[in-house]
């Protein structure tokens, strides 16, 4: 019974050590593969820096001046080129109720998750409208 513990005993021992020589050396390939990726890292920080500079540098408004001027066909502007907001035409406001109008043709013809049509679903005609503006009715 002693040989066999003994031969047991010195199996897990020898198992142990094997274990211990397999990480040793995983963790050494792991520190290797991280040695890499910060330098890796290191290099991109630094091209951001480079990336940076050149882009500050080209978004200078003299420089793009300069290129407006070398490339782009504009002439300056004149005084008669501007007018106050009162010169403007006013605006001409939408009818609300045109809107909704509108929307309610929209959705009404507009397919449904089964793929028919809204109008057929509902029986032809909406019988609410969808959005009210205005005082409550």
């Amino acid at each position: 019974m002693n040989k066999v513990a003994l031969i047991a005993w010195l199996t897990a021992c020898a198992v142990s050590i094997w274990f211990a020589f397999h990480i040793k050396y995983k963790v050494q390939e792991l520190e290797a593969e991280l040695g890499i990726a910060r330098a890796e890292m290191q290099q991109d920080r630094e091209a951001i820096k480079i990336l940076e500079a050149e882009w500050s540098f080209l978004n200078q408004p003299s420089h793009l001046a300069d290129l407006a001027e070398r490339h782009l066909d504009f002439a300056p502007m004149l005084a008669t080129q501007v007018v106050h907001t009162d010169d403007l035409p006013e605006r001409e406001s939408q009818d609300s109720e045109g809107l909704e109008d509108i929307i309610e043709e929209i959705l009404r013809n507009a397919p449904d998750k089964s793929g028919k049509k809204s109008s057929e679903k509902a029986g032809g005609a909406n019988s609410a409208p969808l959005m009210r503006t205005g005082a409550a009715q």
